[in-house]
């Protein structure tokens, strides 16, 4: 089977937890767009073979140019292509689908608000998705979780050795998730995840170890911290 790494990347929000009036993938954390900080992260994987950037149809040629400026110091060696999304993410990744060439082979979805996910998280979740056809990253919840009932009452406690907080990226072999983006086309429902519609087509879906700083830039709170992790990984940098 071809093992090339197609990285369809989600960046059509508009951002409104974060408050900027624009989407937040043009939001800039140490001085760089948050949306090249995830390519560049990409491209330092060594596994990807090309990234489908979906955003906003008003937003295609700027988005080309910010690339297209970026590119030839950050990720010169890593073909992108650019479309645009739809109502839904759901709709947005199956834009990007489309645009996946590849007969055999393998596809992840990774939110273009995750700058940090970083080379080891994509090798441990290429390496389940290889072994089982689809995978996905996740951590171990640090808090006890519990299920209320609609007048607030806790119905239940789960044990939060069987939880984890799902991340991305989430890695399909391509003929997995055109399969789940089919059942999703004759079993249409809201989604959160792309790892929800293979569960719910019947594939499997495997877990990888994530990373705690696979943080998604969702609220202003969350740019702060994005800042302290890029601080601590340009230091790490510099001492060698």
């Amino acid at each position: 089977m071809n093992e090339s790494l197609t990285v369809i990347v989600p960046a059509a929000g508009v951002g409104k937890r974060l408050g900027l009036g624009k989407n937040k993938a043009f939001a800039c954390i140490g001085g760089m767009p948050l949306l090249i900080l995830c390519m560049k992260m990409l491209a330092e994987t060594g596994i990807v073979c090309k990234a489908i950037v979906v955003v906003g149809a008003a937003e295609i040629a700027e988005t080309e140019a910010m690339l297209e400026k970026y590119q030839p110091e950050y990720f010169s060696t890593m073909p992108w292509k650019i479309t645009a999304g739809g109502k839904e993410r759901q709709d947005s990744v199956a834009n990007g689908l489309a645009l996946v060439t590849e007969k055999e082979g393998f596809v992840a979805v990774h939110d273009g608000a995750r700058p940090f996910a970083g080379k080891d998280v994509f090798l441990r979740t290429f390496a389940r998705a290889k072994e089982c056809g689809a995978a996905i990253a996740a951590v171990p919840l640090k808090d006890t979780v519990k299920i209320k009932d609609g007048a607030g009452f806790v119905v239940s406690t789960p044990d939060r050795n069987t939880l984890c907080a799902v991340q991305t990226p989430q890695i399909f072999e391509v003929s997995v998730l055109r399969k789940a983006y089919r059942f999703l086309q004759e079993h249409p429902f809201a989604v959160t995840d792309d790892a929800s519609l293979a569960e719910a087509a019947g594939s499997p879906v495997a877990v990888a170890e994530g990373s705690y700083e696979n943080i998604k830039v969702t609220t202003p709170d969350d740019l702060l911290l994005a800042e302290k992790i890029l601080e601590k990984h340009r230091l790490a940098e510099a001492e060698g």
